[in-house]
């Protein structure tokens, strides 16, 4: 196994086109505590804790005479462990716009999706109960979930 397989994810990076309306919806609609907001040279960035995780939005924009940069767009899974109605719920109160109206369930386990801003899909995902023949499909992925957590888990307990 190479060194960086045995290193734990601190930080996703998202490019943003503005992120006063960022910032909004993450703190405001998704409920992310702001860790902070720098700006290095021209480049301006915002800081949101995801648990485990970093997840910063670095401002984008077109250098002189060019049109907007095309925003590329990533994915965050959020594991919900069960309880996905709940928590998709609670984003619907808070005005989230889910691309679908209803979760979807497949053998893969239930999910529903929505974007931030920028087009950046954040996607609600709950694996199948361990009882079924479906688990077999995403038991590696729910294991490697487990794993991390536990060992995140023994990191604060440490401190």
């Amino acid at each position: 196994m190479s060194l960086i397989a045995q290193l734990p994810l601190a930080a996703i990076r998202f490019p943003s086109k503005d992120l006063e309306t960022s910032r909004h919806f993450y703190e405001d609609m998704l409920g992310l505590a702001s860790i902070e907001e720098d700006e290095e040279g021209s480049k301006k960035s915002l800081h949101f804790d995801l648990g485990n995780i970093r997840l910063s939005l670095v401002a984008v924009s077109p250098s002189k005479g060019e049109k907007a940069p095309a925003t590329p767009t990533g994915q965050l899974v959020f594991v919900v462990e069960n309880a996905i109605d709940k928590v998709h719920e609670d984003l619907l109160k808070r005005g989230v716009k889910f691309k679908s109206k209803k979760i979807s369930e497949d053998s893969s386990g239930k999910s529903v999706s929505f974007a931030d801003p920028d087009g950046n899909v954040i996607v609600l995902w709950q694996p199948p109960r361990r009882d079924t023949k479906n688990f077999k499909t995403v038991e590696g992925v729910v294991r490697h979930y487990e794993l991390v957590s536990r060992a995140l888990a023994d990191l604060r307990a440490e401190e």
